[in-house]
């Protein structure tokens, strides 16, 4: 009995399998994919459809254009279309890997076909590096180094409102390395191509790059930063000059700034002006970006040129001068004192000459004591101090007084 029922369920696998395996069948892939430049911008592709279809299996197809020679690349452009050839605007910076697969329309339970895929190489000789472009008031700026021994390098520009390629002439400030676009249409253009004609060892070499569009690479010039303290505020203002093209909401403004040298970043916003309480015991240094909003596309500007305001300071300094600076210079100030009051001590406090006998004795004297109050008044007389004199005296007659005998005169006889 076992037997039986095990061979019932082979039997209903088995049909199972071959109803999903009949539900998955694939359609055929397209065949013989080709390609050709009609313009160095523009690729047609053609190609045969699938055969083995029934009459009434109706199909279309699936393109995909990878930007790289990787067909597993994730940058690419995808297209559904109807019929088995289609044109597409892409450029060949790095080579090109193009799939075309079949795709059901009312084809029963048939699924989609594998790809069919071509590899398309990317130049030989890369003409310029560096390539880069920004937009700003009907204006596209490129820039570019030439690559080593590339002789007779022009560049061209096409936009798909006149499906034609423009040379653009360099302007007398860029003679070399880059070139301004001038177009009022740049604005509205949603493809813009390069192309990048030169010679290198004798062979003639083209290289085309596939632009972005003008509002996803906008570029504002460079801004400036002025710093006023109004009050207990700093007020950061941000002037910029070329701010007129596009609505006042297609600006915000990413101010930077560091305060007692600490960095702090504020978020981009749609304010001018940015406020902050300030600390007199710190330096703020500053800058804005102009940033071009997501709203609007994308873009910005260089920051700015760094802003100074204050100066770094202690805040417990005055503290600091007052407990240690003030005692410092007071003790210099004594030590000093001291040491002049010592070497000029006989100019700021002179001798005391010594009093004559006769004022000592009266001194003397003059002391009270409890037995001169008692004694009568009688008694209480003056006694001088006795003072040591010459024990003997001679007197000597002046000569110069007394008259000579030789200097007499005579009486005549």
């Amino acid at each position: 009995m076992y037997r039986y029922w095990n061979l019932s369920l082979m039997i209903c696998f088995s049909v199972s399998v071959m109803f999903v395996g009949s539900e998955n069948t694939e359609l055929p892939p397209p065949k013989n994919l080709n390609f050709l430049w009609e313009t160095p911008f523009r690729l047609s592709l053609t190609w045969e459809k699938p055969e083995d279809l029934d009459p009434e299996c109706k199909v279309n197809y699936t393109v995909h254009v990878y930007r790289s020679q990787d067909c597993s690349y994730k940058d690419l452009k995808s297209y559904r279309v109807s019929r088995p050839s289609h044109k597409v605007n892409v450029s060949n910076e790095n080579g090109l890997c193009i799939s075309v697969s079949t795709n059901p329309v009312n084809c029963g339970d048939r699924g989609h076909s594998r790809p069919t895929t071509i590899i398309l190489t990317p130049p030989p000789v890369r003409l310029v590096t560096d390539l880069s472009c920004g937009y700003s008031h009907s204006r596209m700026k490129c820039t570019w180094k030439p690559g080593d021994d590339v002789q007779d390098l022009s560049f061209y520009y096409w936009l798909h409102v006149n499906e034609s390629i423009i040379k653009c002439i360099p302007d007398e400030t860029m003679k070399t390395g880059g070139c301004i676009i001038h177009n009022g249409d740049l604005k509205n253009m949603m493809e813009i191509y390069y192309l990048f004609n030169g010679t290198r060892n004798g062979f003639h070499v083209n290289n085309t790059f596939e632009g972005e569009h003008p509002l996803h690479c906008v570029k504002l010039n460079k801004p400036q930063l002025t710093i006023h303290k109004v009050g207990q505020e700093l007020h950061f203002q941000t002037n910029g000059s070329d701010l007129d093209e596009f609505l006042n909401d297609c600006y915000t403004y990413q101010y930077t700034y560091t305060k007692c040298n600490k960095e702090k970043k504020v978020p981009a916003n749609g304010e001018k002006t940015l406020t902050v309480q300030y600390d007199p015991a710190c330096k703020y240094r500053a800058r804005v970006r102009i940033l071009f909003s997501k709203n609007c596309g994308y873009g910005g500007s260089d920051p700015s040129d760094e802003v100074e305001y204050g100066e770094n300071c202690d805040p417990y300094l005055p503290e600091f001068l007052g407990f240690i600076i003030i005692p410092l210079i007071v003790s210099c100030c004594l030590i000093v004192s001291l040491v002049l009051l010592k070497r000029h001590k006989d100019i700021i406090f002179p001798k005391i000459p010594v009093p004559t006998l006769l004022f000592k004795g009266i001194f003397i004297n003059n002391i009270r004591t409890s037995e001169y109050l008692q004694s009568p008044a009688s008694v209480r007389l003056y006694v001088p101090v006795e003072e040591i004199v010459e024990s003997s005296i001679s007197l000597e007659p002046d000569t110069s007084l007394i008259p000579s005998t030789n200097n007499v005169p005579h009486k005549p006889k």
